[in-house]
């Protein structure tokens, strides 16, 4: 067996005694000589399969004392476009959302700098509020181009997202995506049921159906419960 695969074995053995719980925050993994001799491995492959844990944020090394299993908290793969609530769910969360606001929105500075001044007064916004587990996850802060979406604003918000809504009367064809570290406001730290001192995640996404923008939200999410990672593969298409 090659050790690139050889390390994709170990990697995914360590990952399993995570993820199933048998190996819980902070717990030690085997130290590399141990692993080595496991795997018939050599010390190179055993350590690119622990970088790349390291790097994923799935352990983390201490000088001198080895290698444990760091907090598991979710993470969305920033190359994909998912819904909140298949993702809470998939991963056995319990999931419910909160509608805080649901209106039309006449020309703001927002909806006519991210619309355009023809598009500006055909806008809808809502606010929603997606937990995880009984704790806040995203605040979701939406705008959404009626033209392209004419039932939003009788949108049932307890039996569909926003998401798994724009998905079927609009089909994606093109995102754009914008991540930056954040102090949120009061009101937010609030929503989010956090200190004033925890930084957030903001995700500015807009997104298109043919040449038509459809929808540009600005989701919130607190750094301590949400991660984005991605990974890219050079010479695939």
């Amino acid at each position: 067996m090659s050790k690139p695969n050889l390390s994709a074995r170990i990697r995914d053995h360590i990952l399993t005694h995570i993820q199933d719980g048998s190996w819980p925050c902070d717990h030690k993994i085997p130290s590399e000589a141990r692993i080595m001799e496991q795997f018939s491995a050599s010390r190179m492959t055993v350590h690119r399969a622990i970088k790349e844990l390291a790097t994923e944020g799935h352990i983390y090394r201490e000088q001198g004392r080895g290698s444990f299993v760091a907090k598991q908290i979710p993470r969305q793969d920033l190359l994909e476009i998912s819904d909140i609530a298949e993702e809470i769910q998939a991963r056995g969360g319990t999931y419910f959302s909160e509608l805080r606001y649901l209106e039309r929105e006449g020309p703001t500075p927002v909806t006519t700098h991210v619309f355009g001044p023809e598009t500006a007064n055909t806008v809808a916004r809502s606010k929603v509020i997606h937990f995880e587990n009984g704790l806040p996850l995203q605040l979701e802060d939406r705008y959404v181009n009626l033209d392209m979406a004419p039932d939003y604003l009788e949108l049932n918000f307890s039996e569909t997202s926003a998401h798994q809504y724009l998905i079927k009367v609009a089909p994606l064809q093109k995102a754009e995506h914008q991540l930056t570290a954040v102090l949120p406001n009061s009101e937010q730290q609030e929503q989010l049921q956090i200190q004033d001192n925890e930084p957030c995640l903001l995700l500015k996404r807009k997104t298109w159906s043919g040449d038509t923008l459809v929808s540009y939200a600005e989701l919130l999410y607190p750094g301590s419960r949400y991660s984005f990672g991605g990974v890219f593969t050079p010479g695939t298409k």
